[in-house]
């Protein structure tokens, strides 16, 4: 059987318009797109090549790679999957661990009480020439293990009352970035969690230019991240929603995000967005942050085409 490539033309597209970008380090994108060819490869030699490619719950049609925004730095980022469509979901968080150099025991422990979708993905970002990893550990049963986070993440929860555990993020630096769905977010809630980061109004800010007209209510369910240092001081707070639940079109999330960030044509997320227009959603799961400095900024996923 023919291997196929371990990048296809849309993800080589992406990454081809991401390198001419002003601003982006040619390097960082030729780097970290060698790096995801060889994360990529057990899905090239996939048993199963005709769904190894739109099988997965990382992006809208199943693709297994999503590209990745930040308002905040030229950084080249992406998550993917990393097995194919053949392996079982239970082994992923351990390739996920070796790939991204972090030990991932405790939320292997986590995971085994309930059954799982995904198990894990790997983000990366690439930033003048150094690497970062992350490991995105899926948590079946809505609980945390216990660890340095633990009174950070109580704080969060008090303040909310209503929010479910749905993934960790583990850094390659000894940090986490906590994971919740919010079925019933409000206005008042945003506010009260903004402040476990020293936050006094930046991100509701933030958030309701981001929504603007829209914004009337917070997106139910909407999505809270908390990230914790290796000490378990809180490092910063983002708000996200799926961009389907909110705008109407893709067209319709970048004009949104330039009403926040008036520079937003002069970077990376134009060459992002861009490509062959396939009639499915190109974004993913969008959002605004803040850390404990009082800096804001927007994110956004989006599947290459």
């Amino acid at each position: 059987m023919r291997t196929a490539p371990a990048l296809d033309a849309a993800c080589t597209r992406g990454l081809a318009r991401w390198r001419a970008c002003p601003g982006v380090d040619p390097r960082d994108v030729d780097a970290s797109g060698a790096e995801l060819a060889d994360v990529l490869a057990p899905l090239a030699r996939s048993a199963w090549p005709e769904v190894a490619w739109r099988c997965g719950v990382l992006t809208a049609t199943g693709y297994p790679v999503e590209l990745a925004w930040a308002s905040r730095d030229a950084a080249v980022r992406w998550t993917c999957e990393v097995a194919g469509p053949e392996a079982p979901q239970a082994g992923r968080l351990e390739r996920a661990g070796q790939l991204a150099g972090v030990d991932v025991a405790a939320w292997g422990a986590a995971q085994r009480g309930g059954p799982l979708r995904y198990g894990a993905w790997l983000g990366v970002r690439w930033l003048a020439g150094a690497r970062r990893a992350k490991v995105y550990a899926e948590l079946p049963t809505g609980t945390l293990p216990p660890g340095s986070w633990t009174p950070a993440a109580r704080d969060l929860a008090r303040a909310v009352l209503d929010l479910t555990w749905r993934m960790a993020g583990v850094n390659d630096d000894g940090s986490v970035e906590l994971y919740a769905r919010v079925p019933e977010p409000s206005w008042a809630q945003l506010r009260a969690v903004s402040a476990t980061v020293g936050d006094t109004g930046a991100l509701v800010a933030g958030v309701r230019g981001l929504l603007g007209e829209r914004g009337e209510h917070l997106p139910r369910p909407s999505g809270l991240s908390l990230a914790v240092s290796p000490a378990g001081v809180p490092l910063a707070l983002t708000w996200f929603t799926v961009a389907a639940r909110v705008w109407s079109r893709d067209g319709s999330v970048g004009r949104s995000l330039e009403r926040v960030v008036p520079a937003l044509r002069a970077g990376s997320y134009p060459a992002l967005a861009a490509g062959p227009a396939d009639g499915r959603w190109r974004h993913g799961v969008v959002g605004a942050g803040v850390d404990a400095a009082g800096r804001t900024w927007f994110q956004a996923g989006l599947r290459p085409t």
